[in-house]
């Protein structure tokens, strides 16, 4: 009888013991972090460096939007913002899992922040522009901090905003590349809905 015992209380301890190690190790790779690869991080930096060249360019937009240049704001809009919620997703994919969600979340808010800027544009809404402007600045700087610093290019030194050359763009508008056109994003169509104001105004239009 006491062998018994002894041979369960043996038992038992070396149960104990491999479960504590199992776990461990199961601790051990929950905490391990996870890293880039060379090879992720030149990629990363190809795209981060077209949407950095993209975030440098904003002020002109805003320029266009504070001069209340509606055609010219909705050019710009789709000439060098173009291809910008294709590399943004682009760049999404390629971060670690765990920065993916916000990557994305953020990448949609500044194309439905653009398209309201749009459609502010549109309606020569000057106010609803100006903020609209001002959150697709936001998150589009915000996405950009996701980029993980040994890839992240250095942005333009600030300086004076100039006068938008707007005959440079209308040709980045008209040449021939694969662009997604700015409309409504179908999982969120409330993004975009016009206002009464917006509404009542169109039979006056005709």
């Amino acid at each position: 009888m006491v062998k018994i015992r002894t041979i369960v209380s043996a038992a038992l301890v070396l149960f104990m013991v491999l479960v504590l190690g199992v776990g461990q190790v199961e601790a051990a790779k929950v905490k391990q972090p996870l890293t880039y690869t060379p090879e992720q991080l030149e990629q990363i930096q190809d795209y981060a460096t077209d949407l950095q060249a993209m975030r440098d360019r904003l002020p002109e937009l805003g320029q266009l939007v504070q001069q209340q240049d509606w055609t010219f704001t909705r050019n710009f809009i789709r000439g060098p913002l173009g291809e910008l919620r294709v590399k943004m997703q682009n760049l999404s994919r390629t971060l670690l899992p765990d920065a993916q969600p916000a990557a994305r979340q953020l990448a949609k808010n500044v194309f439905n922040d653009l398209i309201a800027l749009d459609l502010a544009a549109q309606n020569s809404k000057a106010a609803v522009a100006q903020r609209e402007y001002s959150a697709a600045l936001k998150s589009f700087d915000s996405f950009l901090a996701l980029v993980p610093e040994a890839a992240r290019p250095q942005p333009k030194p600030s300086e004076p905003v100039v006068a938008p050359d707007k005959s440079s763009f209308l040709k980045e508008l008209l040449a021939p590349q694969s662009r997604q056109e700015i409309e409504p994003d179908e999982a969120e169509p409330s993004a975009v809905e016009e206002t009464p104001e917006a509404e009542a105004a169109e039979p006056m239009a005709e």
